[in-house]
């Protein structure tokens, strides 16, 4: 049972809302109320998963307290409750490097059992991570390419990993880290974009071309300090490195 969590995510999506129709001909009813995704999987002893819930305003975000101490929603214009069944329980996601998230209360923070998924330490654990997800949303969408050379693969994860980190993996030049996350997650949406576009408009096997356009997507979040990191990573370390001489010719391209 899935909520995705938005700015404009209203407490009605977290309790219930109403058939405003049924509710304006015979007032409120049970009839009249429309069970919400977390609701239903109370009733039904489901699992309910919260998506992006920094991304809820704070005050729809404390609807769950209840929920989650009690186990009951209530309903006051109908008098009654409902009760949670043997099953029931919530996941919910987040990003707290993210920009334009709101802060869980402490209260919330207590209802939950958190766990931090940190980035992969290596970058061939991540390279690993990439290439194995990658391959199955390829098979997934029946995309009639090639699967990505791990070259290709792992220059994404190392930009990704070097603008994170501020530095280069030999830890020999300090670079500017972009204001974007740059996660695995968006690694693997560089990669699948580029193996659509090598599937669609090219020959089936990606290329350096492929993922430019992706890649500075991904990068250049902020329009002002972001140009100014990747331009400066191009030049001082993609410029530099011989076997990266066609990936930096595929974004330059696109920056001209």
């Amino acid at each position: 049972m899935l909520i995705q969590g938005t700015a404009g995510t209203s407490e009605e999506q977290l309790r219930y809302g109403w058939n405003y129709a049924e509710l304006l001909s015979k007032g409120p009813s049970r009839n009249a109320l429309v069970s919400s995704p977390l609701m239903r999987a109370m009733e039904q002893g489901k699992i309910a998963r919260v998506e992006e819930l920094t991304r809820i305003p704070a005050d729809v975000q404390d609807t769950l307290i209840t929920i989650l101490s009690e186990k009951s929603l209530p309903i006051p214009e109908l008098g009654l409750e409902a009760q949670a069944v043997r099953g029931f329980n919530v996941i919910a996601t987040a990003n707290n490097r993210d920009k334009g998230i709101n802060e869980l209360s402490s209260a919330l923070k207590r209802r939950f059992n958190t766990v931090i998924l940190p980035v992969p330490s290596s970058e061939a654990e991540e390279v690993s991570i990439v290439s194995k997800r990658v391959a199955e949303m390829g098979r997934a969408l029946e995309l009639p390419s090639e699967p990505p050379a791990l070259k290709e693969v792992r220059r994404v994860v190392q930009i990704f990993r070097e603008l994170r980190n501020g530095q280069t993996e030999d830890g020999k030049t300090k670079l500017k880290p972009s204001s974007g996350t740059l996660s695995t997650a968006e690694a693997i949406s560089v990669i699948n974009s580029g193996v659509a576009l090598a599937a669609h408009f090219g020959d089936g096997v990606l290329r350096a071309g492929d993922i430019a356009s992706s890649l500075v997507g991904a990068i250049v979040k902020d329009p002002v300090q972001d140009v100014v990191v990747w331009r400066e990573y191009q030049e001082t370390v993609m410029k530099e490195r011989s076997e990266w001489k066609d990936l930096y010719r595929a974004c330059r391209d696109l920056d001209e």
